[in-house]
């Protein structure tokens, strides 16, 4: 034989040894087979417990739905006071005017207490002017007055004709 080919079948021969080689190890590596002698399925316990779990659910439908309804109802409720509170939005604002106007007014009443009080006359001017009353002309006094007035006028009068 020529030498490439025995090359060739040597080289086949060596690669035949390591699949070989590769094959007992991998033999070597499967695990032996468990073997199960004895197989229960417990099948009335798997349905009991999956009826008490529709149970639940069911439970939990039921309540779901009443809590729906009561958030509809509290949707409701919160819209009806937004409505409430439009309406009487406006008589807010007629009282708040109202009130701001009060507050003016009782300000303006305060500040002319305070310029009366300032003003005002004490129990010292008070005698003053009692005094001075004592020397202010009475009813009686202007008439007469105005009658001597009256006789310079005439008196005048008569000169001047």
């Amino acid at each position: 034989m020529n030498q490439p080919t025995e090359d060739r079948i040597k080289r086949l021969e060596e690669e035949q040894r390591q699949l070989k080689e590769e094959v007992r190890k991998l033999k070597e590596q499967q695990t032996e087979p468990i073997r199960i002698d004895r197989l229960e399925i417990d099948r009335g316990g798997t349905h009991k417990r999956l009826d008490e779990v529709q149970e639940d659910t069911n439970v939990l439908k039921i309540e779901m739905q009443g809590a729906r309804a009561d958030i509809l109802q509290i949707r409701e409720s919160q819209a009806d006071l937004r409505d409430r509170l439009i309406e009487h939005s406006e008589d807010l604002k007629v009282i708040k005017e109202k009130q701001d106007a009060h507050s003016e007014l009782l300000g303006q009443l305060i500040s002319i207490g305070e310029e009366t009080k300032t003003t005002m006359a004490t129990k010292d001017d008070v005698s003053r002017v009692e005094t001075r009353l004592d020397t202010i002309p009475t009813k009686d006094d202007i008439a007469a007055i105005k009658a001597t007035q009256d006789l310079i006028l005439q008196l005048l009068q008569k000169r001047g004709e």
